[in-house]
């Protein structure tokens, strides 16, 4: 009497569903590029500025997404806070609160939508943009 031996795997047999032997359909690859306009979309719409007006620098953060971030700080011009002193203080703090916070939205939307995981963000404030002048008919 021989015992029956289990046959071996071929690992070039078609599997069910077009899986190959590693269980994934394929690959999926995000360029650099992509990761970046991605990234400043998230920033412009955190800070409530154009996309035109934001640049991010990506880089490895010890495997995390590192963001160097240049974007100007939505905040009233002198004339508009002169005519409407509470502007200011709705600004939302200080110019380094204001950041910190923005830190916080980035990271939490970044993550979110490119699926990484956002390590440092360094924000450089480029200069004001301000709210648009509300004309009166």
């Amino acid at each position: 009497m021989t015992a029956a031996t289990p046959a071996k795997a071929n690992p070039a047999r078609a599997t069910p569903a077009g899986l190959n032997g590693t269980g994934r359909n394929g690959h999926t690859r995000v360029t650099k590029a992509a990761l970046t306009h991605t990234t400043e979309a998230v920033v412009a719409e955190v800070f409530g500025v154009p996309r035109r007006d934001v640049r991010v620098s990506l880089a490895d953060d010890g495997g995390a997404l590192g963001m160097a971030v240049s974007v100007p700080l939505p905040a009233p011009t002198l004339l508009q806070a002169a005519r409407n002193p509470q502007a200011v203080e709705q600004g939302g703090g200080t110019l380094f609160e204001r950041a910190e916070n923005a830190r916080s939205g980035i990271r939490a939307a970044a993550s979110r939508v490119t699926g990484s995981e956002v390590g440092r963000i360094d924000i450089r404030l480029t200069g004001i943009h301000p709210p648009a002048e509300r004309k009166l008919a």
